[in-house]
């Protein structure tokens, strides 16, 4: 995870080879930030076929990015799936859940459109 900052480049498939899903948890997949700033956050998904993660909503509005492999979007038990390539955008506070369909990764962009500064500086 890194910090604010004006500029931050990441090779994308060198950080899904850096954070490998658990196959030995239940859930089958790793969460990790790769940008964590006040009114965004960008969390690399490593999935493997089985994966889940149970339903969620974000707090603000969400795009979900599948980099690699496979998932099924399922909103209001409406499933969708999504394939390497493919970019969904949901409102905030949707309650959506997330399976793994083949191996693979992907981002989930949440920005967070509420942040007001703290007119004090701090």
């Amino acid at each position: 995870m890194r910090d604010e900052s004006t500029v931050a480049l990441y090779d994308l498939n060198a950080e899904i080879e850096r954070f490998p899903p658990d196959a030995g948890s239940v859930a089958r997949h790793r969460a990790e930030i790769l940008i964590k700033t006040a009114t965004l956050r960008v969390v690399l998904v490593t999935m493997l076929t089985g994966g889940e993660m149970h339903e969620h909503a974000a707090p603000g509005p969400t795009t979900i990015q599948v980099l690699r492999g496979s998932i099924r979007l399922t909103i209001d038990d409406v499933a969708q799936d999504l394939n390497e390539g493919h970019l969904i955008s949901l409102a905030g506070g949707v309650q959506h859940a997330v399976n793994g369909i083949a191996d693979g990764a992907f981002l989930m962009t949440i920005a967070h459109l509420d942040y007001e500064p703290d007119p004090g500086g701090s």
